[in-house]
C-alpha cells in the first residue's frame, strides 16, 4: 500500500478512535459508537435510509442497534473504519523526526523500512478497490499468505489483486499505523463469521457481507475440526433465507470435502436440529441437486 493509501487509512483509524467530527451515534446494549454520516451512509443501504428520511433516527442521530448481536455490531462498525474486522490489533508508532526542522525542499537522507506484505485478498469494498487501483502498476505482488481456498470457486464475484509490498523510502511525516499482513486465523470465528455475515444482509453492506463469507469459507478449511463447527452450521442456516446461497454452499462443500464430519455425534446433533442443513444433505447423499425443492412445512 503505498503512502497516500497508508494516509488515508491512518486518518478514517484516527477518527474512529477519538469520534472527532462525529455526527452520529449507534447504541448497542451498553455501548455507544461515535460515527460519521458520510462514512457509514456511504457503505450502508440501511442508514443511508434511516439518515435521509424524515425518520426519528434523522432527527436525534441516534440510532438502536440494541436488538443485535453485540458483536457482530462492533465488528461491522470496525469495518465501515478500517475495511476489515477481527485482524490483529494495529500498533501505533510515531514516526522518527529529526532533531531538527528541515523544510519541505530540504534534502534527507532517505530511511529505508522493511517491506510490509499488505494482503487484501479477502477484502472486496468499493473503497478498497479504488485505493488498490491507485496502486502504481507493474510492482511486484505480495503472495498470499493463506493456502488457496477450495471454496473460491463458489464465488462468484471476481478476487481483489494483491497490494504491491510498500517500501517506504522516506519518513512519513504523520503519525501511522502500522498494518499486519494477516487476519486473525490462529483460534475458531466461525459463528463470529457467520454473525457479522448476517448482519451485513441486514443492512445492506454487500462488502461487509462478501468479507464475512470469505472469512467463514477460509476457517471453515483451517478448523474443520473445531468444537463450534456444527454451531456454525447452524447459524448459517438459521440466520440467513434459503435463496442466499453465501455461507450455506460453504457448508455443504464442507460435507462433501470431508464426508467424515457425519461421525461426529456434535454434528449430527446439529444437522437433526436444523432441517434446511438436513434436507440438503439429504439431497446432496442421494446425488440432487442441493437447491432443489424444499421441505414441506406444516399448515397452521
Amino acid at each position: 500500500m503505498d503512502s497516500p493509501n497508508v494516509e488515508l487509512m491512518s486518518a478514517l483509524a484516527s477518527l474512529f478512535e477519538c469520534g472527532k467530527y462525529s455526527d452520529l451515534t449507534l447504541l448497542c446494549g451498553t455501548k455507544r459508537y461515535s460515527v460519521h454520516r458520510a462514512l457509514v451512509c456511504s457503505r450502508s443501504e440501511f442508514f443511508e435510509g434511516a439518515c435521509r428520511n424524515p425518520f426519528r433516527e434523522s432527527e436525534t442521530g441516534v440510532i438502536d442497534l440494541t436488538e443485535d448481536d453485540p458483536e457482530a455490531v462492533e465488528h461491522m462498525v470496525n469495518y465501515f473504519y478500517h475495511l476489515d474486522y477481527l485482524t490483529k490489533p494495529l500498533s501505533r508508532r510515531s514516526s522518527q523526526r529529526s532533531s531538527r526542522l528541515t523544510s519541505p525542499l530540504s534534502p534527507r537522507s532517505p530511511t529505508r523500512r522493511r517491506a510490509t506484505k499488505i494482503n487484501l485478498a479477502l477484502v472486496e469494498d468499493p473503497l478498497m478497490a479504488m485505493m488498490s487501483a491507485a496502486t502504481p502498476s507493474g510492482g511486484p505482488l505480495t503472495p498470499p499468505s493463506e493456502r488457496a481456498n477450495h471454496f473460491e470457486s463458489l464465488d462468484a464475484s471476481g478476487k481483489l489483486p494483491d497490494t504491491p509490498m510498500a517500501d517506504q523510502d522516506t519518513e512519513d511525516p504523520f503519525e501511522s499505523y502500522q498494518m499486519e499482513a494477516e487476519a486473525d486465523v490462529e483460534k475458531p470465528h466461525l459463528v463470529t463469521h457467520a454473525k457479522v455475515y448476517a448482519i451485513a444482509e441486514k443492512y445492506g453492506i454487500p462488502g461487509l457481507k462478501s468479507l464475512a463469507r470469505k472469512k467463514f469459507a477460509h476457517q471453515m478449511e483451517l478448523h474443520i475440526n473445531s468444537a463450534e463447527l456444527p454451531e456454525a452450521c447452524q447459524e448459517a442456516y438459521e440466520t440467513t433465507v434459503d435463496t442466499d446461497r453465501g455461507l450455506r454452499d460453504v457448508v455443504i462443500q464442507t460435507f462433501r470435502s470431508n464426508p467424515d464430519l457425519t461421525l461426529r455425534q456434535d454434528v449430527e446433533l446439529a444437522v437433526r436440529e436444523t432441517p434446511g442443513l438436513a434436507f440438503e444433505l439429504f439431497r446432496m447423499a442421494s446425488g440432487l441437486p442441493v437447491t432443489g425443492l424444499r421441505p414441506a412445512t406444516s399448515a397452521c
